[in-house]
């Protein structure tokens, strides 16, 4: 099954999907810079979709305009699964699971950023506000 690559804007809450699609990492990642004229200091990401989500990459500093201070030299790929499980566990109110979201090293992974994606993760309002 083919993939398409599609740029995320998460200066936006939710965060939007630039309407563009891009056959391969690379050209998306490309594609970001060109994406960035017209999001100046905008906090972008790449979306690896097979409808749904399944990958998300953090680009380099260089082709985002903000964001946390990430230090990749290429973007760097982390599956929307794992990404939902941690999203989940920030919201958690369990002590256990808040610890472990603090021992991790999640930099690029704040909060912030994961609350932006929560409709491109599939994870609805609901699941954020149950006790």
């Amino acid at each position: 099954m083919s993939s398409t690559y599609r740029v995320l804007c998460l200066s936006h809450d939710p965060a939007i999907v630039i309407d563009r699609d891009f056959s391969t990492p690379n050209d998306a990642v490309d594609g970001a810079a060109s994406v960035l004229a017209e999001h100046p200091h905008c906090d972008l990401m790449v979306g690896r979709y097979s409808y749904p989500l399944i990958e998300v990459a953090c680009l380099p500093f260089a082709y985002r305009g903000g964001g946390p201070g990430c230090s990749h030299k290429h973007g760097k790929w982390v599956e929307s699964e794992w990404l939902r499980l941690l999203a989940l566990t920030y919201d958690s109110t369990d002590p256990r699971m808040e610890e472990a979201a603090k021992k991790g090293r999640f930099s690029c992974w704040t909060p912030d950023r994961l609350r932006r994606l929560r409709p491109e993760l599939g994870i609805d309002n609901e699941a954020r506000e149950r006790p």
